[in-house]
């Protein structure tokens, strides 16, 4: 999904646009998508600016599905359901938390398709969970969701839930349209929300079974990954900002356990498709950029 402004950062370019890591917040969860399914299986939801995010993510091969009126996450997956309409589950990521990683969506995946869902949320423990839906259990034991409550309407118990909705889904699809229609806009901001399926699936599904699919089906269920930070949007510049700090860092530890040396890798500046070869040393403050490659037993000197 990266059909939405940004507004909080305050700026003509799209949200999605906006480069951590050298590169646009979209085109890291493309990355991270293509890994599981090939690009052509891949859907850009695309609405604010949605010819200059064409132009810049084009090359990636992925396909694009236009939400010309922007009318919140549920509307995007409305509009998306002639592209989705012949495969028989769909994974939706979103395009402004550049940090999830291929692993963590193969596992959503491979744990939605075992517990044979109708919708599996990717969840999250955050130390402070302010501003994020928190996740209902139907019971501590169990993987079974009951709804996502948004932080504007959650009770003061609901409040202090640290396990949060980061934003990630699996649906079948069948299940998915069959009931999309049903979302509501009688919220603050009259627009669809996709965190509704959960309580929308749970009352069609559990109280009205549909014979014809198997009763597993009629679950929504939540995974929840040990790795909090890879599922944080991108909302404000400093948001961006620590983003992009994270995103270094974990380039410069793949970095070093592939033989470089990097002296003080909190004042580097790494972008993603920066390549260096064993023994070469990485000394304070350098920047590399873009698609830089340096060979082996190479020394980089300060600025």
């Amino acid at each position: 999904m990266a059909a939405g402004k940004g507004t909080r950062l305050k700026s003509q370019l799209p949200k999605v646009l906006h480069e951590v890591g050298g590169k646009p917040l979209l085109e890291h969860v493309i990355r991270a998508a293509v890994r599981i399914v090939p690009a052509k299986d891949v859907y850009a939801i695309i609405g604010h600016e949605a010819e200059r995010v064409r132009a810049a993510i084009a090359h990636t091969g992925v396909n694009f599905v236009l939400q010309a009126e922007q009318r919140g996450t549920g509307h995007a997956l409305m509009v998306a359901g002639e592209a989705l309409a012949g495969y028989d589950h769909v994974i939706v990521l979103s395009g402004d938390a550049p940090l999830i990683t291929p692993e963590t969506i193969e596992r959503l995946r491979d744990f939605h398709l075992g517990e044979r869902a109708a919708m599996t949320l990717l969840s999250a423990d955050l130390e402070n969970p302010t501003g994020y839906g928190r996740v209902l259990r139907k019971s501590t034991r169990s993987a079974g969701v009951q709804a996502i409550v948004e932080e504007k309407v959650a009770t003061a118990a609901q409040k202090k839930i640290r396990e949060i909705n980061s934003g990630f889904y699996v649906f079948a699809v069948k299940e998915l349209y069959e009931n999309i229609g049903k979302l509501s806009t009688a919220n603050a901001h009259g627009e669809y929300y996709l965190t509704d399926m959960a309580g929308v699936l749970n009352k069609s599904l559990n109280k009205s079974p549909n014979k014809s699919v198997p009763k597993e089906r009629q679950r929504v269920v939540a995974w929840k990954t040990a790795n909090a930070s890879e599922v944080l949007g991108g909302n404000t510049r400093a948001e961006l900002a620590d983003i992009d700090e994270k995103m270094r860092l974990i380039k410069s530890r793949q970095l070093m356990a592939d033989g470089v040396t990097v002296l003080y890798p909190a004042t580097c500046v790494i972008d993603a498709d920066v390549e260096i070869a064993p023994d070469t040393v990485i000394e304070p403050y350098v920047q590399l950029l873009g698609k830089t490659r340096i060979g082996g037993s190479c020394r980089i000197r300060s600025y």
